[in-house]
């Protein structure tokens, strides 16, 4: 019997990289075929996590994450919401539209906060803006005030260079290495320009073990030793980088299909506080056996007390509006 299922579990297992798609635009249309109903119906998608022994979903809309059409976002975010309220098991992360512009992804992430959202999401890069340009410093004022979690999500399509395509999707190399360069690049980010000591009460969680940073360890430090390469006056020394990110930097548990090694790495570099569940379904885990195994994989690598952090409790300490 797998532990989701286990009887004596006295905590909700909480997806916290659960995905659901109120308006599907034309680019991902082919996947309605590869993924079925469950990608767009709440019903399906809640029986499919219920089989597997999750209880409970943060859901958010990776296509409207960045968008440009401000409009179009806000209309989605409201038929989540319509969605999300009416279920105690549903969270919501509002997408924001940072492709229009900072200020009117803000204004977005202060209405759907003042709604009743949870926390919101944006991806790395939007619109050639990426998450620690200035044009953003809106967004993460309101998220920093509200003490609103933002999920950071990787841009599905050529992540790494907006004019250059640099890692194309014919053996989906920008889907196995490009999103996930891109997460890690902007934690980097994050930490050497200052934005978490800018934003002290700021929560930003990356999506697919924040690009599983954690396996870059050694490199990042061979890389932040001070003086042993040239050039590096605008870095901080890797001790400083690494309590920032032990202290600061969520990350979640998904886009590693399951697999033992990379949540098991994570949790040598992170402390448990700092890891949230997450499966990436529909796109990820795409059957209830998946969706079980991912939860299973936290508890093989991780103590019962570890588990139940990042299974659950973690969730329920950083998302808005939640009793």
């Amino acid at each position: 019997m797998p532990y989701t299922a286990r009887a004596d579990r006295e905590f909700p297992i909480i997806d916290f990289g659960a995905h659901l798609v109120t308006d599907v635009p034309e680019f991902m249309e082919p996947l309605d075929d590869r993924i079925g109903p469950v990608h767009t119906d709440p019903e399906a998608t809640i029986d499919r996590y219920k089989n597997a022994g999750i209880d409970r979903l943060v859901l958010s809309q990776p296509p409207f994450m960045g968008s440009t059409d401000v409009e179009r976002t806000r209309n989605a975010n409201d038929d989540l919401m319509d969605i999300v309220e009416g279920d105690d098991d549903l969270y919501g992360l509002a997408a924001l539209p940072v492709g229009a512009s900072g200020g009117e992804a803000a204004d977005e992430l202060e209405r759907c906060l003042d709604r009743g959202y949870n926390g919101g999401a944006l991806e790395t890069m939007s619109n050639g803006t990426k998450l620690t340009d200035e044009e953003v410093r809106p967004v993460l004022e309101v998220a920093d005030r509200e003490g609103a979690p933002l999920l950071v999500h990787p841009k599905i399509d050529v992540s790494l260079h907006p004019e250059v395509d640099v890692l194309d999707d014919k053996y989906r190399l920008n889907a196995v290495f490009g999103r996930e360069a891109a997460l890690s690049q902007s934690i980097l980010e994050v930490v050497h320009m200052g934005i978490l000591d800018d934003y002290p009460d700021l929560n930003l969680v990356f999506h697919h073990l924040g690009g599983n940073i954690a396996s870059m360890m050694g490199r990042v430090h061979l890389h932040h030793i001070l003086g042993r390469w040239p050039g590096q006056e605008h870095i901080e020394s890797f001790d400083d980088f690494k309590q920032k990110l032990e202290s600061r930097v969520f990350v979640d548990t998904s886009g590693f299909y399951g697999y033992h090694a990379p949540i098991r790495t994570t949790l040598e570099e992170f402390p448990s506080s700092q890891v949230l569940f997450g499966t990436d379904a529909p796109y990820e885990a795409r059957d209830a056996d998946e969706l079980s195994r991912f939860a299973t994989t936290v508890l093989d690598v991780a103590s019962d007390t570890d588990s139940e952090a990042v299974l659950s409790g973690n969730a329920l300490r950083l998302l808005a509006n939640v009793d």
